[in-house]
């Protein structure tokens, strides 16, 4: 039998981490040599070597993608998670997708609370449904998770989105136990209390596995220019070829295919007025 181990990192603190294994999790340390070439996150695929006096990080093998808030790395699916309360920010969903699609990660929404509004998973569709791999409808409060379920299998999943849209109550939903800590939402502003401080791995099954995430109220975008965001957009991919000039910014150009499909409720208009303030945030180079 070999002594030395693959294994996914499922929690890093300090020289110490936590380790899924095919035999189990386990925890140990890093060799310095390997902490001085690379940052060691929750994702990453690392190989272990079993010793007398127990399990040595050796090396960490190459990331297919890492994100930086939430800092892991090797991530399947992201899943952006809105609910009716707080009311959804749909920038935020917008750059999360644009963010993901920069990785090659794949991104579906998630409408939680849905006890509390059924309109809004059509408004979601309407946006959406051409943008994402799927929509799932859940509600935590009632442990109904059997969409979600679905497609967080045999995946490396994240769950982002703003603070109290319930995505520390969907892993508890999902996990069947306390697994997070939970906070409602204040009345006064209504936004959520962070519950969530640090990125860690929750093993759902042999290969499942989710992320919880500190919440948030933007999510920052770099290295970006304005003639590349139109890229990020997939429902644009089928129209741009028809527009009058070959690099199109689908905002001010003449003869622009883009903006008149969104005009003839072609493509969302909603969606496309985001797309033409985040492209002159761009253009100013100023944050949004």
């Amino acid at each position: 039998m070999s002594n030395i181990i693959r294994a996914r990192v499922i929690k890093s603190a300090s020289n110490r981490f936590v380790l899924d294994t095919p035999n189990g999790l386990i925890s140990c340390s890093a060799r310095k040599t390997v902490k001085q070439k690379s940052d060691i996150v929750a994702g990453d695929f690392v190989l272990v070597s079993k010793e007398a006096d127990g399990f040595v990080l050796t090396e960490v093998l190459p990331r297919k993608n890492s994100l930086i808030r939430p800092l892991v790395a090797n991530i399947d699916l992201v899943i952006a998670v809105a609910a009716a309360t707080p009311k959804p920010d749909y920038f935020l969903i917008d750059k999360l997708i644009i963010n993901a699609n920069r990785q090659d990660i794949g991104v579906v929404l998630c409408l939680n609370k849905s006890d509390l509004s059924r309109e809004l998973f059509a408004e979601l569709t309407a946006q959406y449904q051409f943008v994402v791999e799927g929509i799932a409808v859940t509600s935590a409060a009632h442990s109904d998770t059997k969409e979600l379920l679905c497609l967080l299998n045999g995946k490396l999943s994240c769950l982002a989105g703003q603070s109290a849209v319930g995505k520390s109550s969907l892993i508890n939903a999902l996990t069947g136990h306390n697994a997070q800590k939970t906070a409602a939402v204040s009345e006064k502003n209504e936004r959520g209390k962070n519950t969530t401080t640090r990125a860690e791995i929750i093993k759902l099954s042999a290969d499942t596995y989710i992320i919880d995430t500190p919440g948030f109220s933007m999510l920052d975008m770099h290295g970006i220019a304005r003639g590349e965001l139109d890229l990020y957009y997939p429902e644009y991919m089928q129209y741009a070829p028809q527009c009058k000039f070959h690099r199109c910014t689908h905002t001010v150009e003449p003869d622009c295919r883009v903006r008149t499909a969104a005009q003839a409720g072609e493509l969302n208009a909603a969606r496309y007025r985001r797309y033409c303030v985040m492209h002159d945030a761009l253009k100013a180079k100023k944050e949004y």
